[in-house]
């Protein structure tokens, strides 16, 4: 078992803290500085993990199997309980059949398992490349080719949609796995050029946007790794100890985080009468998000001592904070 790595536990605490905050107050200048990196960020840490856990070089049946296990349970149920949060805050809108239709065609009844299934075929398919070509540059050029060619494939058909994300996020995916050791590296001067960059992509937006489909995706591209670094520089400075704690908790407890808060948000917005999340008054979202950190305490602990299994883990682990 390789040893873990402290630092992108913390940035992955940042990122999922990150989207929550998103969740809350879904527009304005934040919420676009969050989702102009922290997706991106996300390929990029499970590139480098993937590349640290050498999880690839083992049988492929068997990367195959543990892959389904720690993916296919967590996407069940937070797909249950996307259903339950859109009960909630729109009603029955659907039969069973309807939402299992949602489900089995991609267009999930929780609208952020799109991370998740284009992790899995991300991983899967790198996997698969590596055993049949195994070089590097060969795999960064069809990423890149499968980058532009995915402007070509029709997304209204049934499934594409989800394969044109496959083939934008793979690049980002690579950036990680393959430039693993570029990563580790700390340069605060390059990492605050990194920031002002992600800052000066969204104050750029409109202008970009106009620019055409493909600059667009670059910029975002570009952003994300831009942002990645900047999280991953940040994580390592001399924070205070309380924070590092709390910010390597929520990363190694991404995926319960990652499933649970949705539904928590959704009935703490309801009983404080929040009709749009892209309207939420700022004293309001502070509760929200206050409320969403006290229940994924008691969730988190009760996930990872009784059903590691719902957050893919094959064992039960020591509890830490």
């Amino acid at each position: 078992m390789k040893e873990r790595l402290d630092y992108i536990d913390r940035a992955r605490g940042v990122l999922i803290i990150l989207m929550v905050i998103g969740h809350v107050w879904q527009s304005g200048f934040v919420f676009d500085v969050i989702y102009a990196f922290h997706m991106p960020a996300f390929f990029v840490i499970s590139g480098i993990l993937m590349h640290h856990t050498k999880s690839c070089e083992k049988p492929f049946g068997k990367f195959l199997c543990g892959k389904i296990l720690a993916y296919g349970i967590p996407f069940v149920w937070v797909e249950i309980l996307g259903v339950l949060t859109d009960i909630l805050r729109n009603g029955v809108t659907l039969n069973v059949k309807g939402y299992l239709f949602n489900t089995l065609t991609f267009n999930f009844n929780d609208p952020n398992l799109w991370f998740l299934a284009n992790l899995f075929l991300i991983e899967v398919l790198v996997a698969g490349m590596m055993r049949t070509i195994n070089k590097p540059a060969v795999i960064c050029c069809i990423a890149g080719v499968l980058f532009l060619a995915r402007y070509a494939l029709p997304t209204q058909v049934l499934y594409v949609s989800t394969l044109t994300s496959v083939m934008k996020y793979l690049p980002l995916f690579l950036a990680g796995f393959f430039g693993h050791k570029y990563w580790k590296k700390v340069h605060m001067p390059t990492a605050l050029l990194c920031a002002a960059a992600v800052l000066m992509r969204v104050l750029l937006d409109s202008h970009i946007q106009n620019a055409g489909k493909v600059w667009a995706d670059l910029a975002y591209v570009l952003g994300g790794l831009c942002g990645t670094y900047a999280v991953l520089c940040l994580v390592r400075v001399n924070l205070p100890a309380v924070l590092n704690r709390i910010l390597a908790y929520s990363g190694r407890n991404t995926i319960i985080i990652y499933g649970t808060h949705h539904i928590y948000y959704a009935v703490l917005g309801v009983l404080l009468g929040i009709e749009s999340f892209a309207a939420t008054p700022i004293g309001v979202g502070l509760i929200i998000l206050a409320g969403v950190a006290l229940l994924e305490v008691p969730t988190i602990y009760i996930i990872n001592r009784w059903l590691p299994f719902l957050a893919g883990k094959r064992r039960k682990r020591p509890v830490t904070a």
